[in-house]
This record gives C-alpha cells, structure tokens and sequence, in this order.
C-alpha cells in the first residue's frame, strides 16, 4: 500500500514538473514571438539612398519655387501653415523626431530611459514634477568604434530588446529576485549617465540640428531649453523631446515666461510622432492640458498616439474603468468618429506589480516599438506628404489673398473696403473656392482667418493673382513630386545593384546632361546645356544682322531729308520754267498750280522769291506769249 501510495507522488511529482516546463517552454515561446525580429529594424542601402535622393530633391524643389511664393504672399507667421517661417535644410536633413507630452508625474522621463536602456544626462525621475526644461535628446557621440556592422547591430539590439522583460514564471514567484530588480532599475538621477549638457542658446546656432528658428521664442524659453548629447545607438536614428509637465490652474501660465502651447506646436509640426503619456493612477485631463491639446492639433492629429502608463499598478476592473474613461475623453477633445490608438502598459525597467495584463503589455509595447522601428525608413514618405500639404494650402492661401487685393482700391476707400471684406469673409472664401476649383478641406477657417487678417491695416500690401504662380503649383503637385517618387525608385535599385552611377550624383554634378529614357531608347545623345559651336556662331551672326539695321535706321533718321524740301521745289521751279522758254501758256498754268499747292505750306519769303523769279523769266521773253497767241489763233 505505502509503495502504491509512493508510486501514485512520484508520478504527480513528475507531471507536475512536465506542466511546469511546459508552461516556461510556452513563456519564452510567447516572448520570441512578441519580440520583433531582426529583418525589421534594419533598413536597406536601397532605402537609405532614396531616402537622401527623395529629401535632397524636396529641398532644391522647396528653395526654388515655394519659398518665394510664401515670402512673397506674407505668409510667414502670420498665417496658418504646416510649419511656421521658412523651413531651414536643417529641418529637412534632420532625423526624425518624438515628441512627449503629458501631466506631471505621469513618467514621461522614465518612459525615455526604458526605450533608451540607459541613463542619460539631466535626467531625474521623481513623484514630484521633476523636469523642468524642454530636453532634446540627441545622439552625441560614438563610443570609439569605427565599425559600421558593430554599429548597427548595436541600434538593432537598442530598438529590439528595449524594456523587454525576458522572465520565466519561476522569476516571478520569487520575491527576493523581484525586489532586487526593481531597487536596481529605478534611477532618479543622472550619475551613471554619459554624454553632456548643451544649453538653448548653443542649440540654435548649431548647424546640424534642427532648433535654429527656436530663437523666436527668445531668452525666456531657452533659458528653460537644454539638450542632452547621449550616446545611446537608438538616438542615432530617433530624436526625442521631453517635456516639462502640464500644470493646472495658474501655475501653467503665470509661472512661466514662455507660452507653452506656442513652444509645444513648434515642437508638434516638426515631429513624426507624438506621445500623450496618461497615468492609470490620475486620468483626469486638467482644462490646461486640453488647451495644448488642442493647440498642437492642427495639421498633427495623424501623429498623435496616446500611452496608458502604470497599468500594472491597477487591478483588472480597474483597468477597464480607466481605459474607457481614457477613450471617452480622448473622444470629447478631438471631436472625431475615429479612435485614437492607444498603448497601454507599464514603461519602467522594473517588473510588473500585477501581471494579469502581461501579454496585452507586452504586444502593446511591441506594437509602439515597431512604430518607432518604422520612423526612419518613412522619414521621405512622411516629408513628401508633408510638402504637397504645404504648397497645397500655400496656393489656397495665394488665391484668397489675391482676390482680397483686388477688392481693395488702389487710393480712396481702403479703410471701408478692409471693414466689408472682414465682415463678408465667409462669402468671399466660398466664392473662391467655386473660383479656383479649391477643395473644401484645404479651405482655411473663416474666423481663424479673419484673426491673421487683422494683423495687416492695408490690404494692399499682398500681390495680386498670379496665375502663372498658381499653375506652376499644380505642377509642382501633379508633376514634379511624383516624378521624383519615381527617380527614387531607381536610385533604390541602383543602390541594391550596386551601380557606381547614382542618379543623386548626378543631381549633384550640374554641368553633366541628364540622359533622359527618351534618349536611351533613340540611341542619341543629349545636349550640352551651354549651347554647341553652331548654336554660338548663329546668334552671333543674327546679332551683326540686327546691328547692321539699327545703325542704317538710325543714320537715315539723323541724315535722311525728306522727299519735297523747300530747295528742292526751288531748283524744280527753275529748271522746269527754263526749259519751257517758247510755251508762256504752259508756263503760266504751272505757275499757277504750283502757287495754289504751295500757298498754304510756302513761308511768305518763299512766295517773294518765286514771285521774283516770275518776273524776271516774263522780263526775259517779253514776246513769247503774244507768238504764241497768234498762232493759236
């Protein structure tokens, strides 16, 4: 009986310790899978080189033909665009950037060590709200290795395993492991952190980054604007920017010298991603928060992604509580059927308080990992979107400005006329549109508008329609971008096939023609740009043709005389009445007709002398005209 009864343990033990393993062999199974693999991190040559042909394409593109159109139209902070002011070649080289915005004490600074894996400088982590500056962080530096593989094995294991929590059940029952952890992953402050601090000021007149037109803003902001130059792999293909936290009530706006929503909208129009960190603990959105919100909105809401924080500190009823109170709100402020994509999780280095949610976690945390992996490889995508918006609504704006300066007067009545056209703004927008075949949603808000226009007393000052301009813009859209979509496609395939004859060389090099596939298929050769030998001679020689003409005109109108001068009517006379000695008759009938013309054009001393000359030929041949008499008779 005893040896049954040890046979039937020794049994029990053994499933027991079989649905143990297999349960960790299940874990860890589930964790590779959650894991993201290493084809995704790592983006090709192909993509690189027609990420840099796609951007340098924009830029030349940019400079050329709507930067002028902006400045021309006034549109540089003072109306509503994308991005305020001239976009600097900083802004387009730049990489891309993620924004974190949030309330106080809702871990936004520890969400950036998490993803980060380590420390980095001016980083302290706190109940109390901690951060107190605007923070950029930025890769500053190698760690003195050289090669490129190392390099990017080294960004791939940054993006892959950071925060990833690599813990068999057996980890999680023992309590003194989990402790020691959590006490050893909790950091709040930055002495284990390497790299250095750069102040707003130095930020601004740094070349390769992107916070040059941050100056605007003044001393009172970049006194409270640092960058933090880390050396973490991740930063080499991400910029991140923290945030001071959301105050409420006055405290948000009287104790700092700087508008916050101005600074965070500029931040906003020049990220790629924007995280809104609640925590599960406080979920209430203070009035404050939901006025920057609302600010950083316009022409963002495609970025924003909302982040449900300490969700591991909250039971299950709880967590659905919160979760549906996060969607409702979300829901009020942005005014939308669609839903804002939320992540929830606990983004910490230490280990789930409670773990009933830990897959939901951990496939949330994967899933916004895989985002961020995403960033740099649509970096051109996102830029292109970015310009055909921009030079969307600049021509909008170019054919509603226009039309306001036609409607304004040239001298008299421009005070009255600026009331009417501010009190019927809505109308003129519509007839505008109908106009110019706008879409309606590239159409700007009435009231918004209205506001920028008061910034101007004389409506004069804008440039009337050019159509010529707006033509060029719906080129620009319907033509050259998507031509250097295309062109970027063959410079990937360039790339991959590992061709020496790169199209964005060939972008470069200005004096090389550019053989077109025209060309290619006929077999000929393209011009130079400069023009042949035969070309030069031709409009040389036209060019002595039209001289040789200029001068024969203009000496024929110094030197030329007319065809009846008085001297010449004179000689005429003479010659005419000498020869005709023997016919008085004939001689007396020219003289009269010549009289009659000439009476109303001769001077009266031309007259005497003619009259003179009568005489003295009548003097001559006083028998002429009785001959002639006679013998008619």
């Amino acid at each position: 009986m005893a040896s049954i009864t040890s046979a039937s343990e020794e049994s029990t033990l053994s499933l027991e310790g079989h649905a143990i393993e297999v349960e960790e062999q299940d874990v860890e199974e589930e964790q590779q899978l959650l894991m993201p693999s290493d084809s995704t991190d790592d983006s090709s040559p192909g993509d690189d080189a027609s990420a840099k042909f796609i951007v340098q394409r924009l830029k030349e593109l940019y400079k050329n033909h709507v930067v002028d159109a902006e400045k021309q139209y006034h549109l540089h902070f003072n109306f509503s665009l994308p991005t305020d002011g001239e976009i600097k070649d900083s802004e387009f080289d730049a990489a891309p950037m993620v924004l974190l915005i949030g309330q106080y004490s809702t871990g936004k600074t520890t969400f950036l060590n998490h993803f980060l894996g380590e420390d980095f400088p001016g980083m302290h982590i706190g109940p109390e709200p901690t951060t107190d500056k605007f923070m950029a962080l930025f890769h500053g530096g190698d760690r003195g290795n050289d090669n490129a593989s190392s390099e990017k094995k080294d960004v791939t294991q940054s993006i892959q395993h950071a925060g990833f929590r690599n813990k068999s059940k057996k980890q999680h029952d023992d309590d003194s492991s989990t402790i020691k952890t959590a006490q050893s992953s909790i950091v709040t402050d930055d002495i284990r952190a390497s790299g250095r601090l750069v102040k707003g000021n130095t930020l601004t007149v740094t070349p390769n980054l992107p916070f040059s037109s941050l100056s605007q803003f003044g001393s009172a902001f970049l006194n409270h604007f640092v960058g933090s130059a880390s050396m973490s792999p991740l930063l080499k293909r991400l910029t991140f920017i923290d945030t001071p936290g959301v105050l409420s009530g006055e405290k948000q706006r009287l104790n700092r010298t700087y508008d916050f929503g101005q600074v965070a909208k500029w931040f906003a129009d020049r990220s790629d991603l924007i995280l809104l960190l609640f925590d599960a603990h406080k979920l209430d959105i203070s009035d404050e928060f939901k006025n920057v919100i609302d600010t950083i909105r316009h022409y963002n809401d495609d970025k924003i992604r909302c982040v449900l924080n300490k969700a591991d500190c909250v039971t299950r009823e709880q967590l659905v509580r919160v979760y549906g109170s996060l969607m409702w709100s979300m829901g009020k402020i942005f005014d939308s059927p669609e839903v804002v994509r939320v992540y929830t999780g606990s983004y910490w280095n230490g280990n789930l308080i409670n773990d009933d949610f830990e897959r939901m976690f951990t496939k949330d945390e994967k899933l916004l990992v895989r985002e961020l992996i995403d960033l740099p490889r649509c970096a051109a995508e996102r830029k292109v979107n970015q310009m055909v918006n921009r030079i969307r609504l600049v021509k909008v704006h170019i054919c509603i400005l226009g039309t306001i300066r036609n409607m304004t007067p040239r001298f008299f009545g421009k005070k009255r006329s600026r009331e009417h056209i501010l009190a019927e703004l809505d109308v003129i927008l519509d007839n505008v549109r109908v106009e110019f075949n706008l879409s309606k949603g590239d159409m700007p808000d009435a009231k918004e508008f209205a506001s920028n226009l008061q910034k101007f007393h004389d409506f004069s000052v804008f440039p009337p329609i050019n159509r010529s301009l707006i033509d060029k813009l719906d080129s620009l859209v319907e033509k050259d971008i998507p031509l250097i979509v295309s062109e970027a496609d063959v410079v990937s395939s360039n790339a991959l096939s590992g061709l020496s004859n790169k199209p964005e060389q060939q972008v470069e090099m200005k004096d090389v023609p550019v053989i077109t596939e025209e060309e290619k298929t006929k077999g000929t050769t393209p011009k130079k740009a400069k023009g042949s030998v035969f070309g030069v001679l031709g409009r040389m020689f036209t060019f002595l043709i039209c001289l040789a003409f200029s001068v024969e005109g203009v000496y024929y109108l110094s030197y030329g005389s007319p065809a009846y001068s008085l001297s010449e009517l004179q000689s005429g006379y003479t010659e005419l009445l000498s020869s005709a000695p023997q016919l008085p008759e004939v001689t007396e009938m020219i003289k009269s007709k010549l009289q009659s013309s000439l009476s109303s054009d001769v001077p009266a001393t031309s007259k005497g002398k003619i009259e003179e000359m009568e005489s003295r030929t009548s003097v001559d041949n006083p028998s002429d005209a009785d001959d002639v008499n006679d013998s008619e008779l």
